[in-house]
């Protein structure tokens, strides 16, 4: 097979493909429906696979927005018991100097008229 050959079929077959006469010349235009169907099973194929891949990448996402409100609200919940704390309000109020002591007595009602 020469070059100048070559060329030619490559050619032909290109002008073919333009044409839409690639499967007449190949001999495949009694698998029209086939190959159509294997295309439309490949697009759908490949559509999926994006759109779960699209979907994975926003659950990841989530989840690290969750994680990292957890994180907040751990150190929120720490800082609020560490405020909270008895002894630490007791420290606070002599660093104060604030006469206020804890209750020696049980707390009195009062009642209305």
């Amino acid at each position: 097979m020469s070059s100048m050959s070559f060329w030619k079929r490559l050619r032909g077959g290109l002008r073919s493909l333009r044409n839409g006469e690639l499967l007449l010349k190949i001999g495949a235009d009694k698998f029209y429906l086939h190959i159509m169907y294997l295309f439309l099973l490949m697009w759908l194929s490949i559509m999926l696979s994006l759109k779960v891949d699209k979907t994975l990448s926003r659950v990841g996402e989530g989840k690290a927005a969750i994680e990292e409100l957890r994180i907040y609200h751990a150190q929120k919940e720490a800082q609020l018991v560490k405020l909270h704390s008895a002894s630490t309000t007791r420290t606070r109020l002599r660093q104060l100097g604030s006469p206020v002591t804890s209750p020696k007595e049980p707390a009195t009602v009062i009642k209305k008229k």
